[in-house]
């Protein structure tokens, strides 16, 4: 038994030193890993600077907005848009059959969707029926046309002649009441004027009249006789009796004294009797005159109405000789212009018919077929549209911030990640002014550019890189923005000077973002360098 345990201790301390030294061996394999990591690999990968040479650039250095759009074929449609309708075609509406007959009836189409058309091929033929039906139609109208248009002129000419006669007449009638009037006036001014001298030849006597009355001789005389007849009175009151013959001298000279008194006063009478009279006769042509001016402003009043009804009588006549002849006149434009359309509408039907087939005005892919053999061409629409690959166009959204400087007809740069390095060329077509959403946080519109020059390379689909150019400089010298290096608020560049790189100051100017102009301190063709920082040894070197 002691035996027994004095092996199975054996055992276990033989396993003891076996787990030991797989333990150490383990240590040392950790250790030395961690020595080579630290010590041996540490050494062998290190960080080096390299330097990339460049070359100063020259040239034109441009900044921009870049946006992603897809290519699309510029689409166009080639339509019929003539009028064969007719005023017999009105006629014809409840009749469809009918109406159909004075249509082009498609006999044949001669392309489908998606076949390659060429222009001057042919797309459709009409049925020669059909065509003549049309054309006799639309001559019909022509001539319809022509014989109203006879009739219109005729019935302007009768009209204008009809409507001046009219108005002269009229227009004399006006004259007539205006003669009428001016005499009236006349006569009744100058029997006016006849008694106003009347009155002022009477005034004039009764004056000449009243002067004789108050002459200093006239009073003179008066006073005298006067005197000479109260010396009489007086004469014979005072002599005597006695004495006869005092009496007879002084009765004498009382007679003759009387008589002269008399005669005079009787002369005054008479004058004062003949101012009077003429008096009464100047109150009884005023009294004339005042009923000769009544009667004036009353015959004035009427020839002035008579007058003034046949001044509106005359302007009207003119105002309606002026609105017929307006309306013989637009009766004979519109006959003129019906015939005309007429005539255009029979002239672009022959033009477009020609001889019952229409052919392709353009070239590219057929899209659209408006018709099929059988339809009539009742209504206007597309023949045909086809893509055209030298109108292709490129669709993109440009952020409000950005459209505002865009404009149609600015120049565009286009890049084609199946075409690397190759750079096309186009304008801007279109700016919409409505947002394509307003929902989003960023508001864009639509810019459509149309692609200039030889497009045979692009397919409808492919994705464009389209940089809108919002600022240049021309002719100037570039250098590689990264190649910059920034201390202390100056610009300098990595220049080789032996086995050395040196920094050497730079003023820049203008920039793109991926290049910086060179104003001072290079030139182009000279080269400088760009400085990376990059990994060395071990693996890397292999």
């Amino acid at each position: 038994m002691d035996s027994q345990q004095t092996q199975t201790k054996r055992r276990m301390a033989r396993r003891t030193k076996k787990t030991l030294a797989a333990l150490c061996s383990m240590a040392v394999v950790v250790i030395a890993a961690a020595c080579y990591t630290i010590f041996i690999k540490s050494s062998q990968n290190t960080q080096q600077w390299a330097y990339s040479e460049q070359t100063v650039q020259q040239g034109t250095l441009k900044s921009g907005v870049t946006e992603s759009g897809t290519v699309a074929f510029g689409i166009t449609s080639q339509l019929y848009d003539l009028d064969v309708s007719t005023e017999e075609d009105s006629d014809d509406e409840d009749d469809e059959e009918e109406a159909e007959a004075n249509y082009l009836k498609v006999e044949e189409v001669y392309v489908a969707v998606g076949q390659r058309v060429k222009e001057g091929e042919p797309v459709y033929r009409f049925t020669q029926d059909s065509i003549a039906s049309v054309r006799k139609a639309l001559t019909y109208e022509n001539t319809e046309a022509q014989i109203a248009l006879a009739k219109a002129q005729t019935a302007y000419e009768l009209g204008v002649l009809e409507a001046e006669l009219s108005r002269d007449e009229t227009l004399l009638d006006t004259s007539l009441a205006q003669t009428s009037h001016d005499t009236a006036i006349a006569r009744l001014s100058n029997d006016m004027a006849a008694k106003n001298l009347e009155i002022h030849q009477l005034l004039k006597e009764i004056y000449q009249l009243q002067c004789d009355l108050t002459e200093e001789e006239y009073l003179e005389e008066k006073s005298d006789i006067l005197e000479a007849y109260e010396k009489a009175v007086e004469a014979v009151e005072a002599a005597s009796e006695d004495y006869v013959t005092n009496r007879v001298d002084a009765a004498q000279a009382f007679e003759s004294a009387k008589a002269s008194y008399e005669q005079f006063f009787s002369q005054f009478d008479e004058s004062s009797k003949q101012i009077q009279e003429k008096f009464d006769e100047v109150y009884e042509i005023e009294a004339e005159l005042i009923y000769q001016q009544q009667l004036l402003e009353k015959e004035l009043l009427a020839a002035q109405q008579d007058l003034n009804t046949s001044t509106v009588s005359g302007e009207l006549a003119d105002v309606k000789y002026q609105s017929s002849l307006a309306g013989y006149e637009n009766a004979l434009s519109k006959a003129q212009r019906e015939l005309e359309e007429a005539a255009e509408k029979l002239e672009a039907f022959d033009k477009f018919v020609g001889d019952g087939t229409v052919f392709a005005e353009g070239s590219g892919i057929v899209t659209e077929i408006g018709y099929e053999a059988g339809d009539y061409l009742m209504n206007t629409g597309t023949l045909v549209a086809f893509a055209k690959a030298d109108e292709m166009t490129v669709s993109v959204d440009v952020s409000q911030e950005d459209v505002v400087a865009m404009k149609v007809g600015d120049a565009v740069e286009l890049n084609f990640s199946a075409y690397e390095g190759e750079t096309y060329h186009g304008v801007i077509e279109s700016v919409t002014t409505t947002a394509t959403s307003r929902n989003s946080a960023t508001i864009s519109y639509p810019v459509v550019v149309s692609i200039q020059g030889d497009t045979s390379m692009l397919y409808s689909g492919m994705t464009a890189e389209v940089t809108f150019v919002t600022e240049q400089a021309e002719n100037i010298s570039y250098v590689l923005r990264k190649a910059v290096v920034e201390e202390n608020g100056k610009s300098q560049l990595y220049i080789k000077s032996g086995e050395t790189y040196v920094l050497t100051p730079v003023t820049t100017g203008f920039h793109n973002g991926e290049y910086i102009e060179v104003l001072d301190g290079i030139s182009a063709g000279d080269k400088y360098y760009v400085k990376t920082l990059v990994q060395k040894g071990g693996a890397d070197e292999k």
